[in-house]
């Protein structure tokens, strides 16, 4: 065999295990764009999580301020509720799909709820704080329902990696 010849098998040799490396190298990236995609999505759920089951903890708040006909403190809670819930249907929108119009009915219901609170007397009738408590109640339902969610999927998917 010709030093040419050995030249010309070495060169493909090297050529040959080089394009196995590089074939090699571009699956095991593409895996991890797909585990980092995944890692990806799984902390924007638990962002939600977290973003929702604070809300709910806000929505436990007004509901307890008007069970005790606290008003003052009530108007402050709902006005929170307001803003951090605008926010976190915008932020988790995609999240949220399927819940979006229950929860911009509840948009709808707390600004109904501050402009009764603001605009009233400090103390509310029997009527008018039943109402108000079945209403709060439903915010508070919806809330801790979407974060239950969340945090169902977030460990069932932590528990099947």
């Amino acid at each position: 065999m010709a030093i040419h010849d050995l030249f010309d098998w070495t060169n493909a040799s090297v050529g040959a295990a080089g394009l196995v490396l590089t074939v090699f190298a571009l699956l095991q990236a593409t895996g991890a764009k797909k585990a980092a995609q995944q890692a990806s999505k799984n902390i924007r759920q638990h962002n939600a999580e977290v973003d929702f089951n604070s809300l709910a903890r806000i929505a436990k708040e007004l509901h307890g301020y008007v069970e005790d006909g606290r008003m003052s403190e009530a108007r402050l809670r709902t006005t929170d509720l307001r803003s951090e819930l605008a926010t976190a249907i915008r932020t988790h929108g995609r999240f949220v799909a399927n819940e979006l119009s229950r929860l911009r009915e509840r948009q709808i219901d707390l600004k109904l709820i501050t402009e009764g609170l603001n605009g009233g007397p400090e103390t509310l009738s029997s009527t008018e704080r039943i109402r108000l408590l079945r209403i709060t109640g439903e915010i508070l339902e919806a809330l801790a329902g979407l974060s239950g969610q969340f945090r169902s999927q977030v460990d069932t998917e932590v528990s099947s990696v």
